[in-house]
C-alpha cells in the first residue's frame, strides 16, 4: 500500500527560500574567488567620494566578472527581501508578482532616467560616471540586504524591526546615490537648475506616483 507523506507548506517555502539566499551568497564567494578583497573595495567604493578626475579609485582592482557577481547578488537578495517584506501584506502569489513588478521597475528606472535627463541637457559625458556611481552603490546595499534576508528567514516574516531596516537600507540607499550623483554632476559643472529639475521630474515625482497608485488612489 503506497504512503503518504505530508510536507508543511511553510517549511517547503522556506526552504526555498534559503535556497535562494543560498544562490546570493554563492555570487558573493565567486566575487572573493576572482577578487579576495572584493568586500573591502565594495565598502570603500560605497562612501567614497571621489573628483571627478580620480572617478577611477580602486574600480581597476575589481574585475568585470567580480562586479556582475556583485550585481547579480544585488537583485536576487534585494528581490528576496522585497517578497519577505509584502508577505506581512499580501498573500503569497500576490507578494511574488508584487516583488517582481516592483523590482522589475525600480532597476529600469534607476538604469534610464539619469540617462535621459543628461541625453536632454547634452551632457552624455556623464552617463558612465553616474553609471559607475549606481555599481557602488547597489552593489554594496545587495551585500546588505543579503544580510538582511538571512536574518529574516530565521526570525520570520513578521519581524517588525526586520521590515523597518528594510525600509531602512532602501531609503539609505537611495539617497546615498542621489548625494554621489549630484556632487559628480558638480564637480562636472552642470548647471544647479538642470539638477532640481531632473530630482522633481525624475526622482520625487515617480515616488510619489507609484507609492499613491500603492496606496489605492488610482484604483
Amino acid at each position: 500500500m503506497p504512503r503518504f507523506e505530508l510536507i508543511e507548506r511553510a517549511s517547503q517555502m522556506n526552504s526555498y527560500l534559503l535556497f535562494v539566499s543560498l544562490l546570493s551568497l554563492t555570487f558573493i564567494a565567486y566575487a572573493r574567488i576572482s577578487t579576495p578583497d572584493a568586500l573591502t573595495l565594495s565598502w570603500k567604493r560605497f562612501w567614497k567620494l571621489s573628483k571627478m578626475e580620480s572617478f577611477g579609485f580602486d574600480d581597476e582592482k575589481i574585475r568585470p566578472e567580480t562586479q556582475s557577481l556583485f550585481l547579480g547578488n544585488a537583485f536576487v537578495s534585494f528581490s528576496l527581501s522585497t517578497y519577505l517584506f509584502l508577505l506581512t501584506y499580501f498573500e503569497r502569489l500576490d507578494a511574488l508578482g508584487l516583488a517582481f513588478a516592483f523590482v522589475c521597475f525600480f532597476l529600469i528606472f534607476q538604469l534610464l532616467n539619469f540617462r535621459l535627463a543628461l541625453f536632454v541637457t547634452d551632457n552624455w559625458k556623464l552617463v558612465s560616471h553616474i553609471a559607475e556611481i549606481n555599481k557602488q552603490v547597489w552593489s554594496f546595499v545587495g551585500l546588505v540586504y543579503l544580510g538582511l534576508s538571512f536574518l529574516w528567514l530565521i526570525y520570520g516574516q513578521a519581524n517588525s524591526l526586520l521590515q523597518q531596516a528594510f525600509i531602512i537600507v532602501g531609503l539609505s540607499g537611495y539617497v546615498w546615490r542621489l548625494i554621489k550623483a549630484w556632487r559628480a554632476c558638480l564637480q562636472a559643472n552642470l548647471e544647479w537648475y538642470y539638477l532640481i529639475l531632473y530630482l522633481c521630474a525624475l526622482e520625487i515625482l515617480p515616488i510619489l506616483f507609484v507609492w499613491r497608485w500603492l496606496s489605492g488612489e488610482y484604483i
